[in-house]
């Protein structure tokens, strides 16, 4: 009987022990991203830093976002996750892009604890801000960046490209922020037309088979907007509309 006490004892001590790490890892990983330029390519890599003494699990996101002189935006967005052992430094993921002197770019880095999915350390950086602001057009504010959702694009092609920047550019103009990860997959379809599929917290929403007329893609873009707004209504809302 006092063996199973003692023994008792000693794992509430163990959890006790492992729940104090924990506590005390605020502000002990670090976000942090590097950039390099060499004329006009510019590349970005993102880091973790794990100043505390236990191996630490984690998910991050890198999130790139791009508006051209023409005032055309695109997004490019990495995520996975790691273990940082103690006192590592570690390059999570990079992303490289050419920047003209009349683009602006704004890249953000989130790091969560993969066990609660919270954000523990995040950093920015921000390339020609005021070109941005010239054109009254506004990044997601970094506050606001983990509440409102984030798009992934892993389209293949010029046509899946066009598609995924009028969604993404009609998304940010929208007055509707969706609370899940948009994501927009292009495949190969019939003969030389690509299917393109849109998931919404990983589950298929919506899907069409490309054409190479611009309108019609950009019509496609819209009819997205338009299925995500309709899913995500709260469900008295849902119900009014359908009356």
């Amino acid at each position: 009987m006092k063996t199973r006490f003692y023994f008792f004892v000693l794992f509430l001590f163990c959890v006790k022990s492992i729940s104090a790490q924990y506590e005390n890892l605020s502000g002990k990983m670090k976000a942090r991203i590097i950039s390099e330029n060499a004329d006009g390519l510019y590349n970005f890599a993102a880091t973790a830093e794990n100043n505390s003494e236990i191996h630490y699990p984690i998910k991050y996101i890198l999130l790139a976002l791009k508006k051209s002189s023409t005032g055309n935006t695109s997004t490019n967005k990495q995520e996975g996750k790691y273990v940082v052992k103690p006192g590592e430094t570690l390059t999570l993921s990079e992303i490289k892009t050419n920047l003209d002197k009349n683009d602006a770019l704004k890249v953000y880095l989130f790091i969560k604890d993969e066990e609660n999915d919270k954000v523990i350390s995040k950093d920015s950086i921000e390339i020609n801000p005021e070109k941005s602001a010239a054109k009254k057009s506004q990044y997601i504010p970094e506050n606001d960046i983990e509440l409102v959702g984030l798009t992934i694009d892993e389209t293949r092609t010029k046509i899946g490209k066009h598609y995924y920047d009028h969604f993404f550019m009609y998304y940010l103009q929208s007055d509707r922020k969706f609370p899940g990860t948009v994501k927009i997959v292009e495949i190969p379809g019939l003969a030389r037309s690509t299917r393109i599929s849109v998931f919404y917290n990983d589950q298929e929403i919506y899907n069409f088979n490309t054409t190479p007329d611009e309108e019609t893609t950009e019509n496609e873009a819209r009819n997205t907007l338009e299925i995500l707004k309709r899913i995500t209504l709260p469900k008295n809302e849902l119900l009014k509309s359908s009356t």
